[in-house]
């Protein structure tokens, strides 16, 4: 028989897949010999494949609540691939299971729990989602990001929940060593061309970006400029940069506009966080989970059309502690959010008070807790 393995299955969005990756980096680290589990042509494999890990794909589909008929295709699908798991995992001696959600890791933790191999099921939001809530009955450790995604399940899995965070990507590690997130901010401010003084904004949609949050921020854009020590990175997402960049163009002087830095995309997430001393962004897992551990102040817009209000459950956690305030998409054309935008960037003892807060909820070694329960499950 082979070397025993330990198994990470993930897929579907960028949210699942990024904390499933900090864990499997984080097991290697250990010496721990990994195979990533996605589905057939999702995103996972690209960015599995490009942390350097073994892959395994299995088909896998959802089903779309508003045409029920989809579901019998759905769980034909799964189910087939259940069997398939089932005769792949006893194949490389699987030792034990991560699962992090999105539908591929179904007949992955189904197959895991058939062949009696532990499973670990991690939840990034605070509402647990369908493929998790799934396998929460029959996995050995269910591992929360925030406490909230227990509603709705039996009491008796409290004795098997551990609150970890969420795991963030190895490279966000350096902003919890303040000597180097330091360095990291002054770099990366001067390639922006920032002053080392200046209040920096950063601003955010999520990995594809926010219209909505975009032409809110165009149209605010001349009075932010007024304020002459205020710069702003700017992340539009690909689709967006071309109508941000023009609608600036128009709203914005040449001699200010310097001050306001344009991105589609930035692939240094860990010194924007660094360079900016004021965030606002959506409140997807991922986002909230580097916040904490860059431990800034925050205004939060959660996603409108998020599988039950997840985004703003996920943002209520940072507010009530005192870290962020929150606005509602709705919000963004009206007086409260230029009052709250303007009141934070004119307000640095409010932004001290939050910063001091921010500071005390990071989870920097969420990755390490994860794969440490992991390996205490593991087929001995």
């Amino acid at each position: 028989m082979s070397p025993g393995k330990l198994v990470i299955t993930s897929g579907g969005t960028a949210g699942h897949i990024n904390p499933a990756l900090a864990v499997a980096a984080e097991l290697e680290q250990l010496g721990e010999e990994v195979i990533f589990v996605g589905s057939t042509g999702g995103m996972e494999e690209r960015l599995a494949r490009q942390a350097g890990l073994a892959y395994q794909s299995f088909d896998a589909k959802g089903f779309n609540r508003q045409r029920p008929w989809t579901l019998l295709t759905s769980s034909l699908i799964l189910a087939q691939s259940t069997g398939k798991a089932r005769r792949w995992l006893k194949e490389i001696n699987a030792q034990a299971i991560a699962a992090f959600g999105g539908y591929v890791s179904v007949p992955v933790g189904r197959a895991a729990v058939r062949e009696g191999i532990p499973l670990l099921i991690h939840e990034q939001n605070s509402h647990m989602g369908w493929s998790n809530r799934h396998l929460s009955s029959k996995a050995q450790v269910i591992a929360l990001t925030y406490e909230a995604a227990l509603e709705g399940l039996p009491a008796e899995l409290g004795e098997r929940v551990h609150v970890t965070g969420n795991p963030v990507r190895p490279e966000f590690s350096v902003l919890a060593d303040v000597d180097k997130a330091s360095a990291l901010r002054s770099e990366f401010r001067r390639e922006l061309g920032f002053g080392s003084n200046d209040l920096v904004l950063l601003i955010f949609g999520g990995s594809q970006g926010a219209r909505h949050i975009n032409q809110a921020l165009v149209a605010q854009a001349a009075e932010l400029m007024k304020r002459p020590g205020l710069s702003v990175l700017h992340l539009t997402g690909p689709k967006e940069y071309e109508s941000v960049e023009a609608a600036l163009a128009a709203a914005l002087t040449p001699e200010v506009k310097e001050r306001w830095q344009l991105l589609s995309y930035c692939d240094q997430m860990p010194a924007a966080f660094a360079a900016a001393d004021l965030v606002l962004s959506r409140a997807g897992a991922s986002s909230l989970a580097e916040l904490a551990v860059a431990a800034k102040p925050a205004i939060l817009i959660p996603f409108p059309y998020a599988t039950a209000d997840h985004q703003r459950k996920n943002a209520e956690y940072l507010v009530k502690a005192g870290a962020a305030t929150m606005l509602l998409d709705s919000e963004l054309e009206s007086a409260r959010f230029s009052e709250t935008l303007f009141g934070l960037i004119d307000n640095s003892e409010l932004r001290r008070e939050m910063l001091k807060v921010a500071q005390t909820l990071s989870h920097a070694d969420a990755a390490k807790q994860v794969a440490k329960l992991l390996l205490s499950i593991q087929v001995q």
